[in-house]
């Protein structure tokens, strides 16, 4: 069931016997036209943005029915970028509609993303008071994330989590940091968070979903790292 209300960045409505789950990412300024502030190749920029949006739609528990991508620039300038989506999503048999600007003439790269998945049911309230808070992945942006490939979440990392029957809710971090979403994801569950650790790294912008956080009975099995921040307890009544 839907609570009332969450704390995630997607639109989820009651839809046939289950949800739609809408989620989107965009990107500007990044890429290596003549004003785009951080210079990185066009498919880099776009495989992190098309991240973003599938993740936090995987998170909630949805099975992707179709994905579009914009692009605020010409069809030869994101063609290598096009191609490689393609061939991401034909892999997981997701259909893609892709839009690009065909009229002007742009210097500064810009990418729009739109997810929508069907769930039966959200992973959503189904954290319990004493399940531990983890982060898997680490928080990283910019450079860093090309960097430090080897320490960010990927896709089949997320479906194994959630695919386990001892993990709970998974958020998908961004810019607001992992403390931010691990306070949420006890707000999601009307429950309260207690964090072990602190630090700067807690509060650190995690760019293009770089890691997540989640709630578990136990520490699954995973190829990429993963710490314990915290766990969650009941509310005191006032």
């Amino acid at each position: 069931m839907k609570p009332k209300k969450i704390h995630r960045d997607a639109a989820i409505v009651k839809w046939m016997d289950g949800y739609l789950v809408n989620t989107c990412d965009s990107a500007g300024g990044i890429g290596t036209l003549e004003n785009d502030v951080l210079k990185v190749d066009i498919t880099i920029v776009t495989m992190a943005t098309l991240k973003v949006a599938l993740f936090e739609n995987i998170s909630l528990g949805a099975k992707i029915l179709s994905v579009n991508m914009s692009f605020a620039n010409d069809p030869l300038y994101v063609k290598r970028a096009v191609e490689m989506a393609k061939n991401f999503l034909k892999v997981l048999d997701i259909p893609l509609v892709i839009s690009t600007e065909k009229n002007f003439s742009t210097t500064q790269t810009g990418i729009g993303v739109g997810v929508i998945g069907y769930a039966k049911r959200l992973k959503i309230g189904i954290a319990e008071a004493g399940d531990g808070v983890y982060t898997i992945g680490m928080p990283m942006f910019g450079n860093e994330v090309i960097e430090n490939q080897e320490n960010i979440l990927e896709l089949e990392d997320l479906i194994k989590l959630v695919n386990s029957n001892y993990v709970g809710e998974i958020i998908p971090v961004g810019s607001k940091g992992i403390a931010y979403e691990a306070k949420n994801l006890a707000k999601n569950n009307s429950l309260k968070l207690v964090l072990k650790e602190k630090g700067s790294w807690l509060y650190k912008s995690a760019g293009p979903a770089t890691c997540a956080v989640f709630s578990a009975k136990r520490i699954p099995k995973s190829r990429k790292p993963i710490r314990r921040i915290g766990w969650l307890e009941q509310k005191r009544e006032t």
